[in-house]
C-alpha cells in the first residue's frame, strides 16, 4: 500500500470525536479513517493529567497496528494533556484539536474558550493561542455539564440553553469570538447560539480537517482511489444507545462497531 493510500487515525476519549470525523468526511470524503473511542473510560475531562497522558499513548498504541500515515487526537482534553507524550513515540505525525482551533481565535483580539473542566484547567488554549498573538485577551470558561446535555441529545432543550446562558454569563460582553473546546460542544450549537446571539463560533471540528487537508498537500499525500474512502470505528465499550448517539455526532448512520482493550 502507497503511504498515501494508508488510512487517517482519529482519537478520542469517546464519541464526541465523531464530529471532527464528520468534518473530515466531508471535506476529504475519499480519505479511510479509523476512529477509536475509549467509550470504556469516558470521560478524560474529570481525570488527572498522567492518567490522561497514559490514556492516550495507549490508544495511539492501538491505532499504530493499522499503519496510519496520520494520527488525529481529535478530544481538547487529551490533545491538551497527551499530544506532546503520544507525539513522543509516535512514528507517523500526530495533531490534536487544541492548535488548529488556537490558530483561528489568534486573529480575534479579544476571544473566548469553553471546555471541560481538565481542558481549561491546563491553560492549553491559552498557551497556543498567545503563541500566535500574544496581544490576544482570552476569556476562558469550564463548561463541565455540556457533554452530558449533547450526548443526551438536548440541544433544543430549554434546560440545555439555560445552562449555556448561565456559562457563558461569565464572559464579558465584548467577547464575540468563543472557540468551542470540545468536540461535543457542536451539536450545542442552536442553544449556545441562543444564548449568546451575537457571538462566532469556532469549531475546532472544522479547523482541525482544514489543518489535516494542509497536511496531506504538504507532503503526506491524497488516497489515490476515486471512490469513498472506508471508515471504520473502534471502541473499547458498546452502550445500549451507542448508535443512536453516535449517529447524531457523525451526522450519518452508525454502522457497525468494533470493540477492542488499551
Amino acid at each position: 500500500m502507497r503511504s498515501a493510500d494508508q488510512p487517517i487515525g482519529v482519537f478520542d476519549s469517546g464519541i464526541g470525536g465523531l464530529t471532527v470525523v464528520r468534518a473530515l468526511r466531508r471535506l476529504l470524503p475519499g480519505e479511510a479513517i479509523v476512529y477509536l473511542g475509549d467509550t470504556a473510560r469516558v470521560p478524560y475531562g474529570t481525570k488527572s493529567h498522567e492518567t490522561i497522558q497514559r490514556y492516550t499513548v495507549q490508544a495511539g498504541a492501538v491505532l499504530q497496528r493499522l499503519n496510519p500515515k496520520l494520527l488525529v487526537v481529535a478530544c481538547n482534553t487529551a490533545s491538551a494533556h497527551g499530544l506532546p507524550a503520544l507525539q513522543s513515540v509516535s512514528p507517523c505525525p500526530v495533531m490534536g484539536v487544541i492548535e488548529p482551533g488556537a490558530e483561528a481565535a489568534s486573529k480575534e483580539r479579544v476571544v473566548g474558550v469553553i471546555g471541560t473542566l481538565a481542558t481549561i484547567r491546563s491553560g492549553a488554549y491559552e498557551s497556543a493561542i498567545r503563541r500566535h498573538n500574544p496581544a490576544t485577551e482570552i476569556h476562558a470558561v469550564p463548561c463541565p455539564l455540556l457533554v452530558s446535555l449533547a450526548e443526551e441529545g438536548w440541544s433544543e432543550d430549554p434546560i440545555t440553553e439555560a445552562v449555556c446562558r448561565r456559562y457563558l454569563q461569565a464572559m464579558p460582553p465584548q467577547v464575540r469570538t468563543i472557540v468551542l473546546g470540545c468536540t461535543h460542544y457542536p451539536l450545542l450549537l442552536p442553544a449556545l447560539g441562543r444564548a449568546r446571539t451575537e457571538a462566532r463560533w469556532i469549531d475546532s471540528g472544522e479547523v482541525t480537517a482544514q489543518s489535516v487537508e494542509r497536511l496531506l498537500k504538504g507532503g503526506l499525500g491524497f488516497r489515490t482511489e476515486s471512490s469513498r474512502g472506508p471508515f471504520r470505528v473502534l471502541l473499547t465499550d458498546a452502550g445500549t444507545r451507542l448508535k443512536e448517539v453516535g449517529s447524531a455526532f457523525l451526522g450519518e448512520a452508525l454502522e457497525s462497531v468494533e470493540l477492542v482493550e488499551l
